[in-house]
């Protein structure tokens, strides 16, 4: 494929930049650095000129205003903020993102919740702030990991890296899948979606990793925590919005369930005025499960080999169902 225009919304380093010309040029492609950076003029002319975007800060408008787009990728996982944009869903460009570049990051947040509620390291924290050498309790409390349940909603990369750790640690691994007769590492067994209170169940800890979509807003409430065992920790690390928050603050408070770790939340920031933030048997971190050193290099250097996929015709990795919505 040749003469390809291939546009980034925000600038990348010199050294990227040279990457993707080096990519482009032999082909006559060119590469136009930071859409932000450009008056409206420049910046609808290259957007007029666009076969590919790659969008670090999303927005529907960007894809909206390219009429010649071919392909536009995100670097980031999620992408319900794109396809809440019936123009975008419908668009005929290809839509990529990059589903497991955060995956090993995040799966590691998840077991850190997992390991802070095991071995009651919120309440041993305190402890160390008060200098008290305080161990009251921790026979009842604490707990090994080797022989629990962890439940993993929406097995995809994410769900998988999990099951990859929980199965280390000893634990049996079931998760609900969209296509549960598929095979899959690290996982002990598959339900569908519509087994999900039979998940609930068995569960010891319930992992959230499942996209934000219609089907999956509000997935997880009152009637959901009711289906836990009331020792069950659950842990949030996809959307904010597939979990009732208001129900969880309520099963949190009477002991429907033990605690919860929280990466994501209905509203973000998290307002100073959300209970979440004193709740004792909480756990919470600002959506910072896939940020790591290596995230903008990694992002970057997959998508370089995406586009010279594309500019060869060859089939392009992690590609979105705009309709679907992952």
């Amino acid at each position: 494929m040749s003469n390809i225009t291939v546009v980034a919304d925000q600038p990348v380093t010199p050294e990227q930049a040279k990457q993707l010309e080096a990519v482009l040029k032999p082909q006559g492609g060119r590469f136009v650095n930071g859409l932000k950076d450009l008056d409206e003029q420049e910046k609808k002319k290259a957007l007029a000129e666009a076969d590919v975007i790659y969008i670090r800060h999303v927005t529907p408008d960007i894809i909206k205003a390219a009429p010649n787009l071919k392909w536009f990728h995100q670097p980031w996982v999620g992408v319900n903020i794109l396809l809440a944009d019936p123009e975008v869903v419908n668009s005929p460009a290809i839509f990529t993102n990059g589903a497991g570049i955060i995956a090993a990051p995040v799966a590691d947040l998840v077991f850190a919740f997992i390991l802070g509620f095991a071995r009651q390291m919120p309440y041993q924290w305190e402890a160390q702030k008060r200098r008290e050498w305080d161990r009251k309790g921790l026979e009842e409390t604490s707990d090994e990991l080797n022989g629990k349940v962890c439940g993993v909603i929406g097995y995809g990369k994410i769900g998988t890296e999990v099951g990859k750790r929980a199965q280390a640690f000893g634990m049996r691994v079931i998760a609900t899948r969209s296509h549960p007769e598929r095979p899959a590492e690290y996982l002990d067994q598959a339900f569908s979606n519509e087994q999900l209170p039979e998940l609930l169940a068995q569960s010891d800890f319930v992992v959230i990793t499942a996209p934000s979509t219609p089907a999956t807003r509000g997935l997880v409430g009152k009637t959901e925590f009711g289906q836990m065992k009331r020792s069950a920790i659950l842990i949030n690390i996809a959307r904010g919005n597939l979990i009732k928050e208001q129900e969880l603050i309520e099963a949190l408070k009477n002991g429907t369930i033990a605690g919860a770790g929280l990466d994501v939340f209905e509203k973000e920031p998290l307002p100073p005025s959300s209970p979440l933030w004193d709740l004792p048997n909480v756990i919470l971190t600002p959506h910072s499960g896939g940020i790591f050193q290596k995230l903008q290099t990694n992002s970057f250097n997959f998508f370089l080999e995406q586009l010279a996929r594309f500019m060869k015709g060859e089939k392009l990795q992690n590609i979105v169902d705009k309709k679907a919505g992952y």
